[in-house]
């Protein structure tokens, strides 16, 4: 099944938005999250620079305190003396609720006579202290680690080295460094928790084999999200230095991102509810916008092409108002001209119809535009030029009935002198018959013979005359004949050109393709049209060629009656000169009347084929008066301009 161009634009953008909004949102969700992470990291980051600065705090705390102990003369003494309980007393003395801090003197040879119940320390230099090396960082021992302040103290000549320190697993100090941060602190020793606030469990684990080779190894700060005791963690660590600036562990502070990880989660979801409601509320617009403005306007167009292809060219009765657009001025456009097109066919068919009805008179109506108007331009010269045929064609068939009437005339006049001659003959044959029987009325006989005689001999010159304008007339019609087949050539060439243009119009509608349909079946009609005019035009070549051979047969019987009126003038001549004779010598009477009576013989026999061929002639006439009414009958159908 076909997808309509509506719903395809629709799927199309709709995938589209969909595609922008996923990558804003993966875009923005991507942005967040870096944000979101930046902001992670930098509170790990303030709450490793806090666990920092309480350590840099509380070397300043020990400093304070070693500055008091070696002030304190009573200190002091007691420790020229080497009084480790009047020390210890004094030093409690003096850290009074510091009970955390540890303390510690030693001689110029490092050995310890005075130390706190809590003095952390196994192993260190103190000789070098007592020296005049001061000391204040970081000191690992063993496994411990200790912020420590230690500076030379010389008292009555002789050098001390005196040591206040903190042990940094004490928990109090951990538990202000996660309050102080609001982030979760550990203090590694080496790669070893010595202590943190993740719970008490953790302390001597390790750290993740990736971060000890970045932090420890490689002495780099690392940042990032980590999985600790099972849950996610945003962490910063960095590199413990001790007060000779060597690596001996690491800070760590960072907190549970597991709520942070929710939120995020609970934005990615609202984000993706929000796009996908902002998609499918797009896209129910965007199907209402392209039903509105492309599915119905090319529904209209699909109908009117349709229509066109089926040949109904009929404007569609569409209330439906099309909007301002390409799509509606398209769908006006194509209604317009299936409107115009319309016209301009049935302004043809209408020619064509009074044409095949006989009226060549009509003329278009509609203007005929584009390739159209090579249309009109053959319809209007078929038209004239078969109008102008059958007009000559009329002409020509009013000049044949004419000669064929005058002939019709003509033989029918010759009939009756033919009868005429017969009669006279008769009487000729009965006065002959009387100058035998009554040889005394000779004279008087041949008087009225000679009479007879010089009538005969001007019927027969009359008769002569006849024949010749019949035989002018046979010529004329003969002649007339032959330009009506020029005529009748001219019509089959004239159909045959329509013929061939027709042919042209049914291959340009062809590759017009659908819009062309119609053409094709008006190019159809114009050759049906010239194959009756070639037909017309053959039956009438048909009948002047029958009219033809009549006008040559009946120019033959004329000819032929000429001749005889000829020898009957002679025979006439004849006859007077006989009567003259008759009249002049009576005593030669009986060879005369013998002579006579010859000639009268002869006489009769020629009159009577005279008289035949007379008969044949009239109705050769009429036959071709009858063919020249058919003729014009036939081109008196046509309604034609004068």
């Amino acid at each position: 099944m076909k997808k309509k161009l509506g719903l395809q634009i629709v799927f199309i953008t709709i995938a589209a938005i969909v595609a922008v909004i996923a990558v804003l949102l993966v875009t923005t969700l991507i942005s967040f999250a870096g944000y979101n992470d930046g902001l992670l990291k930098e509170k790990a980051k303030i709450g490793e620079t806090s666990l920092k600065g309480a350590v840099e705090d509380e070397q300043s705390t020990l400093s304070l305190y070693e500055i008091i102990f070696a002030e304190d003369d009573a200190f002091n003494d007691a420790a020229s003396k080497r009084d480790a309980a009047a020390m210890t007393q004094i030093y409690q003395q003096n850290l009074g609720s510091h009970t955390e801090l540890f303390g510690g003197v030693a001689d110029s040879n490092g050995s310890i006579f005075f130390k706190s119940d809590n003095f952390p320390l196994d192993s260190f230099d103190f000789s070098s202290v007592a020296r005049g090396q001061n000391v204040a960082g970081i000191v690992k021992s063993g496994e411990r680690l200790c912020i420590v302040s230690a500076s030379q103290n010389v008292i009555n000549g002789e050098n001390f080295a005196y040591i206040v320190g903190f042990l940094m697993s004490n928990q109090t100090y951990i538990d202000d460094c996660k309050k102080a941060s609001d982030c979760d602190v550990t203090v590694f020793s080496g790669n070893l928790r010595f202590a943190t606030t993740l719970g008490s469990s953790l302390i001597g684990t390790p750290m993740a084999s990736n971060i000890e080779a970045t932090v420890i190894s490689g002495k780099q700060d690392y940042s990032g999200q980590a999985e600790i005791n099972g849950k996610p963690y945003f962490v910063y660590y960095s590199p413990m230095y001790d007060y000779q600036n060597n690596v001996v562990g690491a800070y760590f502070a960072g907190f549970d991102a597991t709520e942070s990880n929710n939120e995020f989660a609970a934005v990615i979801i609202m984000s993706i509810v929000i796009g996908i409601v902002g998609a499918v509320g797009i896209g129910v617009f965007l199907f209402l916008f392209c039903r509105t403005r492309v599915t119905v306007p090319l529904q209209n167009a699909e109908l009117y092409a349709q229509e066109m292809l089926a040949g109904q060219l009929a404007t569609t009765n569409v209330t439906y108002k099309f909007h301002e657009d390409e799509v509606g001025k398209f769908v006006e456009v194509l209604r317009t001209a299936k409107r115009g097109m319309n016209d301009v066919v049935g302004d043809s068919s209408r020619i064509l119809s009074a044409m095949a009805q006989g009226d060549f008179t009509e003329t278009p109506n509609v203007k005929y535009p584009g390739v159209f108007e090579e249309i009109e331009t053959n319809l209007l010269k078929i038209e004239d030029d078969l109008g102008d045929t059958l007009n000559r064609m009329n002409m020509s068939s009013d000049e044949v009935l004419t000669g064929s009437n005058q002939m019709a005339e003509g033989s029918q006049s010759l009939a009756d002198g033919t009868t005429k001659q017969a009669s006279a003959i008769q009487e000729i044959s009965a006065t002959i018959h009387e100058v035998s029987e009554q040889i005394a009325n000779t004279a008087q006989n041949a008087a009225k013979a000679g009479e007879l005689s010089q009538q005969t001999e001007e019927k027969v010159n009359y008769q002569d005359t006849e024949i010749q304008n019949m035989l002018n007339a046979m010529n004329d019609i003969s002649n007339t004949s032959k330009e009506i087949e020029k005529i009748i050539k001219t019509i089959e060439d004239i159909a045959f050109q329509t013929n061939i243009l027709a042919l042209n119009a049914a291959v340009e509608a062809a590759r017009a393709g659908d819009a062309g349909k119609g053409f094709a079946v008006v190019a159809d009609e114009v050759r049906n049209l010239a194959s009756k005019s070639a037909e017309a035009a053959s039956s009438t070549t048909s009948l002047i060629t029958a009219s033809i051979d009549a006008v040559d047969k009946g120019s033959k019987i004329a000819f032929s009656t000429a001749e005889a009126m000829k020898e009957v003038k002679e025979i006439s001549t004849e006859t007077a000169g006989l009567i003259q004779q008759i009249a002049q010598a009576s005593a030669e009477q009986t060879e005369s009347i013998r002579q006579i009576n010859s000639g009268v013989e002869q006489i009769s026999q020629v009159i009577q084929t005279n008289s035949a061929t007379a008969e044949e002639t009239a109705a050769s006439c009429e036959e071709l008066s009858g063919q020249s009414r058919i003729l014009k009958d036939q081109v008196a159908r046509f309604k034609i301009n004068q």
